[in-house]
Parts: C-alpha cells; sequence; structure tokens
C-alpha cells in the first residue's frame, strides 16, 4: 500500500485549496439564487411554476448542505495538513490508503474506519 509522505504535502494543498474554492463557490451561488428568488416573488406564477421553483429549492438546499458539509471537511483536512497529521486515519491511526487520499484529499478515514462510521450513521 502506497501512503501519503510530508513532501506529497505541496500537492495535496493545492488539491485542497481547489476544492475549498469550488465548494465556496457553490455555497455563494445558492445563496444569490435564493436572493434572486426572494427578489422576484412578486411575479405571477402558475401552480407549475411554483412546483418547479420549489422543488428546484428542495434540490439547492441539498446541494448547499452537502458542500457546507464537504467544505467543513476540506478545512479539517487542511488543518491537518499544516499539523502534520494529513495521512492518518482518525479512527484507527493507520495511514490512509495513497489511492483513497487522491480521489478524496479530505477523507479523515481509512476505508475500514469509514465503513464503521457509515454503519454508525445508518443505525442513528
Amino acid at each position: 500500500m502506497d501512503t501519503y509522505t510530508n513532501d506529497m504535502a505541496p500537492l495535496f494543498n493545492q488539491l485542497l485549496e481547489r476544492r475549498e474554492a469550488e465548494l465556496r463557490a457553490i455555497v455563494r451561488g445558492t445563496s444569490s439564487v435564493d436572493r434572486q428568488r426572494f427578489e422576484t416573488s412578486g411575479e405571477v406564477m402558475d401552480f407549475k411554476d411554483f412546483a418547479s421553483e420549489e422543488s428546484q429549492a428542495v434540490v439547492d438546499e441539498a446541494q448547499a448542505t452537502r458542500a457546507l458539509h464537504e467544505l467543513e471537511l476540506v478545512l479539517a483536512a487542511r488543518t491537518r495538513l499544516r499539523q502534520k497529521t494529513f495521512g492518518e486515519c482518525l479512527g484507527c491511526g493507520n495511514p490512509i490508503d495513497l489511492r483513497r487520499l487522491t480521489a478524496l484529499p479530505f477523507t479523515p478515514y481509512c476505508s475500514a474506519c469509514q465503513s464503521i462510521q457509515e454503519r454508525h450513521q445508518a443505525q442513528a
């Protein structure tokens, strides 16, 4: 298993910075869409328009919620990077496989501990 080493920090910092910017743009974009809906709410809408707007609002809210959660994970990963604990599983302390970190640089858990976390969340 290939694992993270501190000489990879610049690459992972760049990946995390890029993802942070993308997520912040999603959150900002969602809030501006909400403002536009509020500002144009004086328009007369038929039932289909209203249903469509309502459905889109639910989708936008879910997207913003997911983006905010991922943003928290990205910020925590950047902190671990600065503290030189990046790449260590928060569950077991073992190194996280480099392939997993490359795909999900913000992940705090190895695959085994992630499975445990997901089972606990499903039971809650």
